[in-house]
């Protein structure tokens, strides 16, 4: 049987208006929204000797230490051990902080569930690098060896970059990264607040740039800049690669800068490991709908790793998943929630 032409177009209208009612029935998909940043916490083996470190090494303020001579262990909140997928587990957690600056950064000890010590590297994908902004790199190099700090950079000197800058790659006592960096005279605003520290950021070791950056953009609306690639990355780390590329990223509303680098053609392993792993590190994002967000990162491949694969409530009413990127970084993106985890009040003792 053949169709004449109008037949043919009208079967052809008949199939797009068809498909223009179903397109009106169908709600848009849910953008996924990020609000900003929240805290940057790395996973240790005692908090205490880690908070003692970040203490000397730069001044930073910690909670006062009991007449014990030990922080407390939190009460057992199972809510947000099933956000880790740590059951059975006991945690403590603090922040460092130096007042009157964005730098804080969250140490979090976890017990009692199976974990690694991770031999981090800085050539291997996940590992994350805290950089610390300082006036004076020389007086801060001296306090942090001084606190037992050890430095990476070959020669043991800070390395001068084309622009002015001068770093130092250190690691601190949990033999985790941490990058000096003193920007070229002037940077920091007549605003700043006194001190060796007034600034930080995030260097993020990737497995493939351009995916990271894609999803990371696509997926989370961060912005995205380059880089120009320079050699002094392998000055800075000792790493003779092939190639290496630079880029960083912003999430929206957050004044944090995290770098990305990829090392290419050196020995290289991406990490594979589980939150409470020391060596471990993760990003809090805030959302506007974290239900949304999740599901798009899933989609996306990123791995949620929270008990069910969905964010689940955590008191104080507060909404959240652990999320594994592309490169095995952990997020962590939370939104508030209207009465889905009341704070769970501990039971009196018996008497």
């Amino acid at each position: 049987m053949r169709l004449n032409s109008s037949r043919i177009a009208g079967v052809v209208l008949i199939i797009a208006v068809f498909a223009s009612v179903i397109a009106v029935g169908q709600a848009p998909a849910a953008k996924a929204t990020v609000l900003g940043t929240g805290a940057f916490t790395v996973f240790v083996e005692n908090m205490d000797r880690s908070l003692a470190f970040y203490q000397d090494a730069f001044g930073m303020e910690v909670p006062a230490l009991p007449a014990s001579g030990e922080r407390v262990y939190n009460p057992a909140n199972s809510q947000l051990f099933d956000m880790f997928d740590i059951a059975g587990a006991k945690e403590r957690h603090q922040s460092a902080r130096i007042t009157g600056t964005r730098v804080s950064l969250e140490l979090m000890e976890i017990q009692n569930v199976p974990h690694q010590t991770i031999n981090l590297r800085i050539q291997d994908p996940g590992n994350a690098t805290l950089v610390l902004m300082v006036r004076d790199i020389d007086a801060a190099l001296v306090r942090a060896t001084r606190a037992k700090a050890t430095v990476e950079t070959p020669g043991g000197k800070p390395v001068n970059f084309a622009d002015g800058t001068r770093a130092i790659l250190i690691r601190d006592i949990d033999r985790r990264f941490i990058e000096l960096r003193q920007p070229p005279s002037g940077t920091p605003t007549a605003a700043a607040p006194a001190g060796d520290i007034f600034d930080m950021g995030l260097l993020l070791t990737v497995n493939d740039m351009n995916e990271t950056k894609r999803v990371y953009r696509d997926v989370l609306g961060f912005t995205i800049e380059d880089k120009t690639v320079s050699n002094m990355m392998s000055t800075l780390t000792g790493i003779q690669s092939q190639q290496i590329l630079q880029s960083r990223m912003q999430a929206p509303g957050s004044m944090l800068w995290i770098e990305l680098v990829e090392f290419k053609g050196v020995d290289r392993t991406p990490l594979r490991m589980k939150i409470q792993d020391r060596g471990a590190a993760r990003l809090q994002l805030r959302v506007q709908d974290v239900d949304v967000v999740v599901a798009a990162m899933k989609a996306a491949g990123f791995k949620v790793n929270s008990v069910g694969g969905v964010a689940v409530p955590i008191p104080p009413n507060l909404k959240g998943a652990l999320v594994a990127d592309p490169n095995n970084f952990f997020l962590t993106p939370y939104a508030p929630c209207t009465g889905c985890a009341p704070t769970i009040v501990p039971p009196a003792p018996a008497r």
